[in-house]
């Protein structure tokens, strides 16, 4: 498909820093924001191993997710940049000081909450989407809290046949919004559903990625087609 099959339209205006990126790089960020995903979100509860943050930060990206929702009752936010390769430059981590303000967020914005529990009977392939959907992992010990299992809107669960009863969290993850994605993106033609006004803001500021003195940069050029 072509950038301009979108229906969402081409870009508002041309960036006077296209010219400073190849075409390679620019063709990629151009790809990657129109397929950004905003209606699906992850949320972490607890999760306190750095590794496992980054882990799953990586995957919340790489499938081409935009936000992702930190709940730390317990736990601060703590990443590992090995992990991450960079993935937390992509994406918007929104913070959270409890489970009860991180879902009255998520709710206010009209998301479902969906977690994964062993204790649920429905398979996540079976449930009918809803517009807006939050993924809740927990952390590797206790998983999602009682809090958490609650007030959920949906339980799901994801079939295990061996001896250990948890998934590690990215992976755990990954196979709920490989189950997931490929539904929400059939609903989108294979594009995704950022906003314009948000992908081009979103732009402006990743071309500014790997230039020297960006802000210094785009003001010269401003000044020089003023």
């Amino acid at each position: 498909m072509s950038e301009h099959s979108d229906p969402r339209g081409p870009w508002p205006a041309v960036d006077p820093l296209e010219p400073y990126t190849t075409p390679e790089r620019l063709a990629r960020i151009d790809s990657v924001l129109r397929h950004r995903i905003v209606s699906v979100t992850t949320v972490f509860e607890d999760v306190f191993d750095p590794h496992n943050i980054a882990a799953g930060l990586r995957t919340t990206e790489g499938y081409g997710l935009h936000d992702l929702h930190v709940i730390h009752n317990q736990f601060g936010m703590r990443s590992s940049s090995t992990v991450a390769k960079s993935a937390d430059q992509w994406v918007d981590v929104h913070q959270h000081s409890s489970t009860a303000e991180g879902l009255r967020a998520l709710k206010a914005d009209g998301f479902s909450i969906w977690v994964s529990d062993l204790q649920a009977t429905e398979l996540l392939t079976e449930m009918p989407l809803d517009p807006k959907i939050a993924i809740v992992v927990g952390n590797a010990k206790l998983g999602i809290s009682e809090e958490m299992r609650k007030l959920a809107d949906r339980r799901y669960i994801l079939p295990m046949y061996g001896m250990v009863q948890s998934f590690n969290l990215s992976v755990a993850l990954a196979i709920s919004l490989e189950q997931l994605l490929p539904r929400r993106r059939a609903q989108l033609n294979g594009w995704g559903d950022m906003p314009v006004e948000r992908m081009w803001s979103l732009r402006q500021k990743w071309l500014e990625f790997g230039q020297r003195h960006p802000d210094v940069l785009r003001r010269a050029l401003e000044q020089e087609s003023a």
